[in-house]
């Protein structure tokens, strides 16, 4: 199934809301914004999979003007049943080259940037609720796709989510264990993560680093810091 901009689908219920959203805002200056969570997937995929919200973020300086319009048209929590939630852009954390895929399209004069769907499944996998389980059935049930080693292949470019958390951020899933939950639910199968995801992603980094520069280990065993005396 492709995803483009001519593949969106405006007549559901989150499509007419972004739709409404963009020719309420100001024009110009253009706005950029990035829709991810759910939405996505309505739009492309399934209008009749409905949450109660449509997440989306803007640049850090348009954060606080998204947050102040949202309130004064009424679409925050509570004032309607599709609220609109203006995120921090750190809220959203997928694949690292998710940008690369997402989808724009230009609506009343700004540019709303889709996620593709894959990376909005990488993004639902940090928490794995049973609404995310349904998100993974929609999608490969409606697509055929990701397909197993396709996504073990996909969750290798978001290698950083396994890492260890700092003591600073809020409890959020287990990345290990919720892979685990997700291959037994989709494929009926358990994966070895360090095998098939942590470990060929290390290897693809490793390899770039030697082709960008094959002297790099070299040079670094011969580093020498300046002598703090000198």
């Amino acid at each position: 199934m492709e995803f483009s901009a001519e593949n969106l689908d405006w007549i559901g219920k989150s499509g007419q809301r972004l739709d409404e959203f963009a020719r309420c805002l100001p024009s110009p200056p253009q706005l950029e914004m990035t829709v991810f969570g759910s939405a996505p997937l309505q739009l492309f995929i399934e209008p009749s999979f409905i949450s109660e919200d449509i997440d989306l973020f803007g640049s850090e300086a348009t954060t606080a003007f998204l947050e102040q319009f949202v309130a004064e048209n009424k679409w925050n929590k509570g004032e309607t049943d599709l609220y609109i939630q203006v995120c921090d852009p750190l809220a959203f954390k997928s694949t690292i080259d998710w940008r690369g895929r997402a989808i724009e399209v230009e609506r009343h004069g700004h540019l709303l940037v889709f996620v593709h769907p894959w990376d909005v499944l990488v993004s639902k996998l940090q928490r794995l609720e049973e609404k995310d389980l349904n998100a993974f059935r929609l999608v490969v049930g409606k697509t055929g796709h990701p397909t197993e080693d396709e996504f073990a292949r996909h969750l290798q470019l978001a290698v950083d989510l396994y890492r260890p958390k700092f003591d600073e951020e809020s409890a959020r899933g287990d990345m290990m264990m919720n892979t685990r939950i997700l291959w037994q639910t989709l494929w009926g199968r358990d994966i070895d993560v360090r095998a098939r995801i942590i470990r060929p992603a290390l290897e693809r980094a490793e390899r770039e680093y030697r082709v960008a520069d094959p002297m790099l280990k070299t040079r670094l065993a011969n580093l020498r810091l300046p002598n703090a005396t000198g």
